[in-house]
């Protein structure tokens, strides 16, 4: 398990225990929420430095898609066009400068190998394409859709770990 995923585990973990603890539990409830505010700024300013490094990087080390390499996708045509010929499509919808969806990023990329020729795995950058996002109605980063011939059949906003993305798939 990488790091991410044990990091996003944790963190929905602590979620989880806010949702479900009984009310006279508040002050730890109270911790939870400033744990999970202080990780996702800590992600969040991660990402922030690190995002025009990477956007150098992926400039200049342009590589060719490999098999089990999630689809990039950059209009409405490509993403209708994928979701209409494959039976079961993954969309991660993410951006470079968000924390989650970096926390995500190898857990979608080890999908895509594993679930090889059974799903498609796309990724669209909300940054670059802001219309996908409006039009899927995409609220918040990391949003993950799961189409079936061609219907939405599952949705999931925030960061999720392996386990949960393959339940989503499921």
């Amino acid at each position: 398990m990488n790091l991410g995923n044990q990091i996003t585990e944790k963190l929905n973990n602590i979620e989880m225990f806010i949702e479900n603890s009984p009310s006279y539990l508040f002050p730890l409830k109270i911790i939870g929420w400033i744990l999970l505010f202080v990780a996702l700024m800590i992600t969040n300013l991660i990402a922030l430095a690190k995002w025009p490094l990477s956007a150098i990087y992926k400039r200049l080390n342009k590589k060719d898609l490999g098999m089990g390499d999630p689809i990039n996708i950059s209009s409405d045509s490509e993403l209708s066009q994928i979701v209409a010929e494959q039976g079961t499509v993954l969309v991660d919808f993410w951006a470079e400068w968000c924390g989650p969806c970096l926390l995500m990023n190898k857990t979608i990329n080890s999908m895509a190998k594993e679930y090889e020729g059974k799903i498609a795995v796309v990724k669209v950058d909300v940054s670059l394409n802001s219309t996908l996002s409006k039009l899927y109605a995409v609220r918040g980063l990391p949003t993950v859709i799961v189409f079936k011939n061609g219907d939405e059949v599952a949705r999931k906003s925030g960061s999720l770990t392996k386990s949960q993305l393959s339940e989503l798939v499921k």
